[in-house]
């Protein structure tokens, strides 16, 4: 499997500035590494150099209607130029951050998890080369610059290629929006929580227990495990405990969770 990541700089805005970009990336990296992955297995598609740990990246233009979609075009140019052994790429958001090594899921065409609704989220995506007929059309629909990166896989992948989708269970993407749902009714350990450390309410939702949980549903008041953590809290200035804000927050949060759990167990 290749772990296949997008980076592309935008120096006007803070997020994705060089400096910004190259951080995430270096923790991408060791984090990726620390668990097992050899670094001819991790692919970077960037628009600036880069090099780190033995992985350097590959310079090559990517879109510049929609840039969330840069996902899709690096992956495009992946699969017309990179020559695999056991054809499956996992494409991964620089904010996706792996907690334990795992092998390739059972999926066919296209693996992909949901929100805490039934729509598709772009950030964590398994595809086979023989999705390539798909990641040509979602690709050639984006490069007229009139959609955007998730209607447009959400629009292919639940009509015109459903047959060929596989809805994974939320462990490998668990995220920030409807965070409650997604990490309750993930597979345990969490495989892959979706966060920019950067992020103080990102953080706080994801290691500070902002939702309230550590009293009602210990197993899912954090996705970050322990050794993510330390790994995080060496690139990043993280917070140890929650701003008086998310302490209110965890309270309100706490009492609607308890409200939707019967829901949540349909």
């Amino acid at each position: 499997m290749i772990k296949l990541l997008t980076a592309n700089s935008r120096e006007n805005h803070n997020r994705y500035t060089k400096d910004a970009m190259t951080t995430l990336l270096k923790a991408q990296i060791e984090n990726s590494i620390q668990i097992g992955w050899e670094a001819e297995n991790l692919c970077i598609i960037s628009n600036f150099d880069f090099e780190f740990m033995g992985v350097k990246s590959i310079k090559a233009e990517l879109n510049k209607h929609c840039w969330t979609g840069s996902k899709m075009f690096a992956l495009q140019w992946f699969m017309n130029n990179v020559e695999m052994d056991n054809g499956v790429i996992w494409s991964a958001d620089t904010d996706i951050w792996q907690n334990v090594s795992f092998d390739e899921p059972d999926f066919k065409d296209v693996g992909i998890t949901t929100y805490s609704s039934p729509k598709f989220n772009g950030g964590s995506v398994f595809w086979r080369e023989s999705a390539k007929d798909i990641v040509d059309r979602i690709v050639g629909i984006l490069e007229k610059g009139e959609e955007k990166e998730e209607p447009t896989i959400n629009n292919l992948l639940k009509k015109e290629f459903s047959d060929r989708v596989t809805v994974l269970n939320t462990t490998y993407n668990v995220g920030c929006s409807g965070f409650f749902p997604r990490i309750y009714k993930a597979e345990k350990p969490i495989k892959v929580c979706h966060l920019n450390p950067q992020n103080r309410i990102a953080w706080e939702t994801h290691r500070l227990d902002r939702n309230g949980l550590a009293e009602i549903f210990p197993e899912c008041a954090r996705s970050v495990s322990p050794r993510l953590e330390n790994l995080l809290r060496k690139y990043f200035n993280l917070a140890i405990h929650l701003s008086d804000e998310g302490k209110r927050r965890s309270v309100e949060l706490r009492k609607q969770h308890l409200a939707k759990v019967k829901k949540l167990e349909k």
